[in-house]
């Protein structure tokens, strides 16, 4: 079966709704046209849903946005693109106002945090933890999503979800706000609480996390492998961490350390 992809926004069909509240109007974006399929079917059983629009890549999520004005996007984090932007920092710049729920993907190899793209593209393999996709959910937060929600769920916590965003509230799955409350209490991720790392330290520690040597992140930043140097050696002991492996997994897996910093950012100051 060919990949099924809503190149044309789909009819808006009214149907009977039990109380006179409007329809949340939803757009479900996900690259397994079956997963895509399911979730559609699911949504459509519930009275007060509307699904209006499917999109399979990025670039088809925003055509079908600004065509279609949904209430919510419902977002699987690993969806393709064709410049390989994240979606959801791609989304909130293009559409500041989209109200987005975020699912994480199936299969642990997806983690965009601790197997993105760049890491993927010079064809390492994927790391065999980040079980239900719990740190990418906490990322997406961070990156702006309202809610969260793991494949494992139940779907009525997908409902609850779309119905807290569509209210303009926010819902998150149990995981990841533990996740986000244990980030919270010790400070952006690093031990102790220590001091905050400097915005060029973000950039380097956010490279660090995607398994770049300091000649990459040289390259990457346009500043001199001397200066990586210094700054690696400031982020291991503002971290209290030993070595850049350390780093590098402590980093990945407390992704709000560094996702002040979006990746579109990188290289374009030439200061050190």
């Amino acid at each position: 079966m060919s990949e099924r992809r809503s190149q044309k926004p789909r009819a808006v069909v009214r149907r009977e709704h039990k109380d006179a509240s409007p329809l949340i109007r939803i757009v479900v974006a996900d690259h397994h046209a079956i997963d895509r399929g399911g979730m559609v079917g699911l949504l459509e059983n519930e009275s007060d849903f509307l699904v209006v629009g499917e999109a399979a890549t990025l670039e088809e999520l925003l055509v079908q946005c600004r065509a279609l004005h949904p209430d919510v996007v419902v977002l699987t984090m690993n969806l393709p693109s064709q410049s390989e932007d994240s979606p959801i920092p791609r989304l909130r710049r293009d559409l500041p106002d989209l109200k987005i729920l975020a699912m994480s993907d199936r299969g642990t190899h997806n983690c965009l945090v601790l197997n993105p793209p760049s890491r993927r593209r010079r064809g390492k393999e994927p790391e065999p933890y980040c079980a239900a996709g719990t740190d990418c959910l906490a990322l997406a937060v961070a990156q702006g999503a309202r809610a969260t929600v793991r494949r494992s769920a139940d779907p009525e916590d997908l409902f609850r979800g779309i119905r807290a965003v569509a209210a303009g509230q926010s819902w998150f799955d149990p995981q990841t706000t533990t996740g986000l409350v244990s980030a919270k209490d010790i400070g952006d991720g690093s031990p102790g609480d220590t001091d905050p790392l400097s915005e060029r330290e973000l950039d380097v520690a956010a490279l660090i996390a995607e398994g770049l040597s300091n000649k990459e992140i040289s390259g990457e930043l346009r500043i001199s492998e001397p200066t990586v140097k210094k700054h690696v050696g400031h982020i291991l002991e503002k971290l209290g961490l030993q070595d850049r492996l350390q780093a590098g997994l402590h980093i990945a897996r407390n992704p709000l350390i560094v996702a002040r910093r979006p990746s579109a950012e990188r290289g374009r100051r030439p200061s050190a």
